[in-house]
């Protein structure tokens, strides 16, 4: 068995059936048939990460918060799709176009839910598909409001001749860009991960007031007229509002420094 597969048996062990559980190395090394020394070693590793913890008094270890984290993340992005489906149909019935419903995961943002557009000229990008939150519309809607210094490290880390986009951007366009995104409340993007196409983003906030993910109908350019741009962005912004508001969110578009 290898290590992480010994590390995994170890935390499934340790999960508690009604009521909290510690439990000790030589405890943990009878019930699991591991070697003392190895269930240990192991420990040491997993509590460095906060995955587990010790009682200081006991010696014992129990699950640590680093699992309650996770556990929260996969929870919102749960929630976030079954609270945010309703609204993603009713914005397709508005615009016809494709809509995706993007979450942020660290330093990119993530295509979670997709609804595509009954017009045979469509956008479709697959579930999963991951970019920097400095490219795209549904991923700058999302940079553009978080806390400043998170918005400079990403901006600062950004390899500028290397970044996976159609068209060329530089720190100075996307802070620009940026700049706009927060006073209209949604961005608008074109041709940056597929060609031809263009996207309207609007931010989506959690009841903790931070920005989790974003609300984004695509299609083909050519149908995104300036005033079929106006009219779609004015739904994208309402309906991402609404599904903010659902999570608890209670300060609209609120950037944080």
């Amino acid at each position: 068995m290898s290590v992480i597969s010994k590390a995994i048996v170890i935390l499934d062990y340790l999960v508690p059936q009604g009521s909290e559980k510690e439990i000790s190395v030589t405890e943990l090394s009878r019930e699991l048939d591991m070697p003392v020394q190895s269930v240990h070693r192991i420990l040491n590793s997993l509590s460095e990460h906060g995955f587990v913890s010790q009682n200081n008094k006991t010696k014992k270890y129990k699950l640590g918060l680093s699992i309650m984290k996770y556990g929260f993340l996969m929870w919102d992005s749960l929630m976030l799709r079954s609270i945010a489906r309703p609204f993603m149909e009713e914005l397709l019935r508005q615009t016809k176009e494709t809509i995706y419903l993007s979450a942020r995961e660290n330093t990119e943002g993530v295509y979670i839910d997709c609804i595509e557009s009954p017009q045979i000229l469509r956008i479709s990008e697959p579930i999963g598909l991951r970019l920097p939150l400095y490219i795209g519309a549904s991923n700058r809607a999302i940079l553009a409001h978080m806390p400043r210094s998170a918005r400079d490290t990403i901006l600062e880390q950004a390899d500028w001749s290397s970044i996976p986009s159609l068209k060329p951007l530089s720190r100075e366009v996307i802070e620009a860009d940026l700049e706009q995104t927060q006073k209209l409340g949604y961005a608008i993007s074109n041709g940056e991960a597929t060609d031809g196409t263009t996207g309207i983003g609007a931010p989506i906030f959690s009841f903790e007031n931070t920005v989790i993910g974003s609300l984004n109908c695509s299609g083909p350019s050519i149908r995104f007229t300036p005033e079929k741009i106006e009219k779609y962005s004015y739904f994208v912004k309402k309906y991402a509002e609404q599904i903010s508001k659902e999570l608890g969110y209670r300060s609209l578009y609120r950037v944080r420094d």
